[in-house]
């Protein structure tokens, strides 16, 4: 889980960590509110591809993030959000 307001850091390091972003899409969410959700991608030295998706929501006032991420990117994430 990460903080909703660690969510602009997180998207911040990803790009100084040299995570390449291949997917971004948001628009408005049940009629109240709005939501977003980003997609990274990085090989990793040892040739294995590392995933994440950061998904971002703010519902009448109501805010809520998380990760989804594949089991070579936890690791790396589980850095990156203790160091926010």
């Amino acid at each position: 889980m990460i903080e909703p307001q660690q969510a602009e850091a997180f998207q911040k390091r990803m790009n100084e960590q040299g995570w390449s972003l291949f997917f971004q899409d948001g628009g408005q969410s049940q009629f109240i509110g709005w939501a977003y959700m980003m997609k990274w991608e990085k090989t990793l030295e040892d040739e294995r591809r590392a995933e994440v998706t950061l998904h971002y929501s703010d519902n009448h006032g109501e805010l809520e993030a998380y990760l989804e991420m594949n089991p070579p990117a936890k690791p790396l994430m589980d850095a990156l959000v203790a160091e926010l």
